[in-house]
Order: C-alpha cells, then structure tokens, then sequence
C-alpha cells in the first residue's frame, strides 16, 4: 500500500499522529559534523584559489606567467591548511578510541597540537593499591575492664601463634584469635599493690615476658601446664617496657636505666644500658638485631649497637633530642633495618624518620595529636598511628610521602596500645576507655597473594636446587 505522496508505509518514520497522512519523500538525512567541516574547507580552499586567479590574472607585475603564480598560491593555500592554520579551532586532536587516530600524510612533520594514539593506558598497579577499600568500622570490640590509663605503660602484644596477651592491671588475659577462647593467665594479689606493667611476646617460640611494678620480670610458656618458667628480679622500679632480641630479653625502667637478660642461663643479668634521665617508655629492636631504640620521659631517642651489651661502660652510638615531648612510639622498619621511626607525646606531636647508616633526620610529620604507637604495614607502604589527646584516633599513612589516607575512630578515650597480627592484616588498638578494638586495615589481595606466594615458592625451589 503507497501512501498519497507515492512511497509506501514501511519507507516512512512512524508517528504518533494518527491523523498523520505522510509526505511525499523519506526521512530527512543528516551528515555528521566531520564531514560538514570538511566540506567548509573544501569550499574555503575553493574560494581562495578563485580570488587568487582574478587577483593574478589582474596583475601588472607578471602578465605573461599566471600558470605559475597561480600554482604558488596553491601551494602556499595547501601548506597553511597542512600546518593547520585554517580553521585551526575545530580540529579534532585528541582520540579516545582505540584505532581511530587518522594516519599522518606522507612527509607531514607533526605539530604541538596534534595528538596521534592507539589506546587509553591502562591504570598502574600503584593506583589500583592507592584505591583500595579500607573498613572504617572495628570487626570486634572486647571489653577491657581495669586497663590501666597511663602513658608510660605497654600492656599488650600480639604472638605469632595469633594469641593476644593483655594486662588488665593485676590479671593478664590470653585471646586466641584464631578461635576466640580466652584464658587467665595469672592473677596477682590487690592487697600487694603490685600490677602489671609491660608485656612482650618473643619473636620465636610461645614465650611471654610480662613486667611488674615492682621492678619483677616474669617468663611464662603458656602451652605448659605449669606456664611460669622463671623469675628474675635486678632492679626495684617498675618495668614499663619489654624488648626481644633472640634470647636476650630488654628491660627499661623507671630509673631510666636498659638492663639486658640472657634467659637460657641462671646468671641472666649480662649488661645495661644508661643515658637517660628519665623512665624509658619505648623500646625496640631492629628486624635484623643490630639496633636497639629507646625513648624516654626526657625527650630523647637513644640507639645502642648490640655489640655493645656486655660492654663496661657503653654509649649510645646515636642520641636524637628533636622531640620536644616523651618518646614511646617507636617502630623499625622492617624492610629497612636502619630507618626509624618514632613519635612524641602531647607537647611534640609528631612523627620523626631517622637514617641509622647516617644519624640524621629525614622527615618530620605534624599530627596534631599525641603519638602513642606506630606500626609499618607488611604488605603495603604505609603506616598506623595510635593517638591521644586531642583526637584518641588511628591514622593510616601513606610511607614515605606521609599522606593521611584513613582515619579509625570509635575509641573515646586516648589510644594508648597498638599491636599488629602475625599475617599483617589486623590491629588490636587498646585504649583508656576500657576497650579493645580489632581492625582489618591491611586487606591482601587474593590475587595479589597468590601470586606473591608462587613467586616465592619458584625462588625457594630453585634456591633449594
């Protein structure tokens, strides 16, 4: 069936006029943009070449040669439009898609402006990383009743059987967390007025060094029955923080003093440390022994060389005094044994990274806010912070360029205890609010893992070749 103006029905858009009886021709065509633009110029380039003629066959200077003034306009007229001096405003030069950058012509030399590509480039494994989900919320809270609020105190640590020991002032509490048991490891008599101080766990084995006010440091294998190994008492101040090194186990105390332990041997007293004037609230080992970092109530950060233990009279190789408050936050880097950081208390605010090879200060990083623990992450560049006073919050740092990129609030009181879990991917945060908050902020990729973990076993085959 035709319609009145002689094409038929199907030739026709459909309306949603009924009353609408059609035209007399098919839809309307409409050309792209790119190809009207050319045609404009085709045009242009037309219209100059015409003017060019009258202009040339109208001239005095060279009536008898129009041929070949007439083919230098021409060249001139092509040579502008290659160099993309007309019209030069709706050119096209950038490309989105793939395979849709026109070719060059032959002999064309290419200008700023014009920008000739295959594809997008795909995003950088490090933006991937940088875009990486961080919860905010703790996957559990514990109930830690009697945790004691003072600064200078260290009252919990995590094993690397993935148990959690905590001082919860005269009883020291065990979680698995693993399979979420919890045990009492000890209990010491109120009417004695002595408490926990400091806890350590040792990097090998299932030993646990827990300090007491009244200078005792007792050792507890809590896989035995009978869980306490032994007790060794040297001084009479309170031991508020524990280090590890092999079987050598640190001590720093109220006195200011660093007394050394060799566990395995009766006669365990084997040397100690003096410089600073004040309690010794930080304390830590290098990843590969060498160093030993303590802060103090003084406002320093002393580094020992392990040599030095048995030593008559030794000296810190290093003594930093650019903090301006006490200095408990101290943390190794344990892809590089010689860079430390440390954090001070309400006074100073800050973050500090040291070089060991040179003993100088490579970055200071203002928080706003009193630094009570740092950890590095084991499997990113970056750091967390614990805080007090004002904000009582964990920081997730960028490392080195110390970019804040998370804050973990929940805590109400200030975040005085900090410890990571063996696979790196967890922190226990301890505060004055009585609380435990569990927090998964070092997600690891399965992916990422999985191919971690054959590279690693491809390398220790071969090693093993």
């Amino acid at each position: 069936k035709k319609s009145k103006g002689g094409l038929k029905k199907r030739d026709l858009t459909p309306s949603r006029n009924p009353n609408f009886s059609g035209i007399g021709e098919g839809d309307r065509f409409i050309p792209k943009k790119c190809y009207t633009i050319r045609i404009r110029k085709i045009t242009a380039l037309s219209i100059h070449i015409s003017q060019s003629e009258s202009l040339l066959n109208l001239s005095s200077s060279a009536p008898n040669s129009p041929s070949k003034a007439e083919r230098e306009m021409k060249i001139q007229l092509m040579r502008a439009k290659s160099a993309n001096e007309m019209n030069g405003n709706e050119e096209r030069i950038l490309c989105y898609k793939k395979g849709q950058a026109p070719p060059a012509p032959f002999g064309h030399m290419n200008q700023p402006k014009v920008l000739y590509t295959n594809t997008l480039p795909n995003p950088s494994g490090s933006v991937r990383k940088g875009l990486r989900h961080i919860p905010t919320s703790p996957e559990r809270i514990l109930d830690a009743p009697n945790y004691m609020d003072d600064y200078y105190l260290n009252l919990i640590d995590w094993s690397n059987d993935n148990v959690i020991a905590v001082a919860l002032t005269y009883s020291l509490y065990l979680w698995n967390a693993g399979t979420g048991e919890i045990d009492t490891l000890f209990d010491l008599p109120e009417e004695r007025g002595v408490f926990i101080t400091s806890v350590r766990w040792a990097g090998e084995g299932s030993f646990l060094a827990v300090g007491l006010s009244d200078g005792q440091i007792r050792l507890f294998d809590p896989t035995r029955a009978n869980a306490m190994l032994r007790t060794m008492h040297t001084q009479i101040n309170r031991v508020g923080c524990l280090a590890w090194r092999h079987h050598i186990l640190s001590a720093g105390c109220r006195s200011g003093r660093i007394h050394h332990h060799d566990v395995r041997v009766a006669a365990h007293h084997v040397g100690r440390f003096e410089n600073h004037t004040q309690e010794v609230c930080g304390l830590q080992w290098s990843p590969d022994g060498r160093y030993l970092a303590s802060g103090g109530g003084d406002n320093v950060v002393n580094v020992w060389d392990s040599n030095m233990i048995t030593a008559d009279e030794p000296s810190p190789i290093y003594t930093f005094c650019d903090h301006l408050a006490s200095v408990k936050a101290i943390a190794f880097n344990p892809q590089l044994s010689n860079s430390l950081a440390t954090g001070g208390g309400t006074a100073d605010r800050t973050i500090k990274f040291y070089n060991l090879s040179t003993g100088t200060l490579c970055h200071s990083e203002q928080t706003d806010s009193q630094v009570n623990a740092i950890a590095f992450s084991k499997h990113y560049k970056e750091i967390i912070t614990a805080h007090g006073y004002p904000n009582n919050l964990l920081k997730i740092w960028k490392y080195p360029s110390m970019r804040c990129i998370q804050d973990l609030t929940g805590h109400t009181e200030r975040v005085l205890g900090l410890t990571m879990s063996p696979c790196g991917q967890f922190v226990m945060s301890a505060s004055g609010d009585e609380s435990l908050r569990l927090w998964w902020c070092f997600k690891v990729d399965k992916n990422a893992k999985s191919k971690t973990s054959k590279k690693t076993s491809s390398c220790f085959a071969q090693s093993v070749r």
